[in-house]
């Protein structure tokens, strides 16, 4: 039986720990997982579900998730160049600053 529920992707932040120890700052991870869910909410749910074989003494999930619905109204789209996440930001910051700021979150 096929299964009718949409793909969704869900970005997971976690904050691992003794990753760095020579610096004072905190290091985080983004993990987008992909799901089939009726719902964002349920969507998120999935992956939070999924999260917990990810988690242990090192890895903890912040509690932090968004969802995206990929578009697959035509069938399965999942494939090469397929869009599994995105996210709008809003900035007052012109592109080169903006971009500066994208690389010191990635530091």
């Amino acid at each position: 039986m096929e299964n009718l529920e949409p793909w969704y992707g869900v970005r997971l932040i976690y904050q691992l720990h003794g990753f760095s120890e020579e610096t004072s700052q905190n290091v985080y991870e983004e993990r987008i997982l992909i799901v089939r869910a009726e719902s964002g909410e349920a969507a998120i749910e999935k992956a939070e579900e999924y999260s917990k074989d990810y988690e242990d003494a090192t890895t903890e999930y912040l509690g932090c998730a968004n969802s995206f619905n990929i578009f697959d109204e035509n069938g399965s789209c999942l494939g090469p160049g397929t869009e599994v996440f995105s996210v709008l930001q809003k900035s007052s910051l012109p592109p080169e600053e903006y971009l500066d700021r994208l690389d010191d979150k990635a530091s």
